[in-house]
């Protein structure tokens, strides 16, 4: 009797089993349908938390465990001071991208193009054209096809961000609300996942560990680095008169995550610029400026913070960056290392759980 009924047992319990996870499976799925049109805001909102927990905490406890009132003053924060300059930022940004693409256009259509071009000459830029790999070149075209597609290209992006100010507004009010939650309740959130996660306990605190220490180079020595090199550029370009400031300051951000190059691929042709046109001085000035306040601190700040925190090989850094920026837009400029860093202690975990137990 006892072994008829075994089987129907195990079939009434795999049954049950199977249908939880259908069930949750769905529910998984309409969930994600229900988060989806507002994941970048909670992304944004989700950053921005990690990146300021310290700082809340020392808030919390400086208001004696008012966790409610901190997270309201954080939120108001960084609302004031974070999200109204971006946005005014980006606003002048979408300014400066319409205004150079216009002058690169109306240089090339106006005829104006070679009275320009002969301006620059001299026995310093003849000599650079006439090395062999550039001799056969058309840098005249190279650079102002490069320069129309650059500025038509952010004036394009950022003009549509800009156009679609309702749905702007709806997503800096999700990412505001959201980041008073996260402040308020993100610990509880994060115990919750970490009891979800199959693993020892062991391997969920080192999993924990990679993630926070990612998180911190990757926001310390890359993000922050990147946007600090940014606004030296574009304080350089203003100071010294070179055009459209802010876009290449914008410009050398972005060229600033690549490990070869950077910021130079900016500050560098904008003096070259300056000295070709006669401002002499300017030029020279840019160039060390450049030197000093941009490409020096990157290349011993960078790999001092992410090479002691996060020990993430230079190659698949860079991997994850390039990647992430395809992938997940600015965002990916994170998720891409954290994607990474990841991966690596879930193959730590299989070679310690599973390939040496079998050995």
């Amino acid at each position: 009797m006892n072994n008829d009924q075994t089987p129907s047992y195990m079939t009434r319990r795999r049954l049950g089993t199977l249908a939880f996870f259908v069930v949750l499976i769905f529910l998984l799925y309409q969930m994600a349908l229900l988060v989806t049109p507002f994941a970048s805001a909670l992304l944004w909102a989700a950053v921005l938390t990690l990146a300021l927990q310290p700082l809340y905490k020392h808030l919390v406890h400086a208001l004696k465990g008012r966790a409610g009132l901190a997270a309201i003053i954080m939120t108001l924060a960084t609302a004031l001071l974070v999200v109204g300059p971006a946005i005014a930022l980006l606003a002048m940004l979408a300014a400066q991208a319409a205004d150079l693409y216009q002058w690169a256009s109306g240089l090339v259509q106006s005829g104006q193009l070679a009275n320009a071009w002969s301006r620059f000459s001299n026995p310093l830029l003849e000599k650079i054209l006439g090395v062999p790999f550039l001799a056969d070149l058309d840098v005249k075209g190279v650079l102002i096809k490069g320069l129309g597609d650059v500025s038509s290209g952010m004036a394009s992006q950022l003009g549509t961000v800009l156009k679609n100010t309702l749905i702007l507004a709806v997503d800096l009010l999700i990412m505001l609300i959201s980041l008073f939650f996260f402040f308020r309740d993100g610990a509880g959130y994060y115990r919750s996942m970490m009891e979800l996660l199959p693993f020892a306990t062991g391997h969920k605190q080192a999993i924990a560990g990679k993630f926070r220490d990612t998180f911190n180079a990757v926001i310390n020595g890359v993000f922050l680095i990147a946007l600090l090199q940014g606004l030296m550029t574009g304080i350089g370009f203003a100071l010294f008169r070179a055009p459209f400031p802010v876009v290449w300051g914008f410009v050398a951000a972005v060229l600033a995550l690549l490990p070869l190059g950077g910021a130079a691929l900016v500050w560098l042709p904008g003096a070259l610029y300056l000295y070709l046109t006669g401002t002499t001085t300017a030029g020279v000035l840019l160039a060390l400026w450049g030197v000093v306040f941009v490409t020096l601190p990157d290349n011993f700040l960078k790999p001092l913070i992410i090479g002691r925190k996060a020990k993430i090989p230079s190659f698949f850094l860079f991997l994850g960056i390039l990647g992430g920026l395809q992938v997940y837009g600015v965002l990916g400029i994170l998720f891409g290392p954290l994607v990474v860093t990841l991966l690596s202690a879930l193959g730590r975990i299989y070679r310690e759980e599973y390939a040496e137990k079998q050995d």
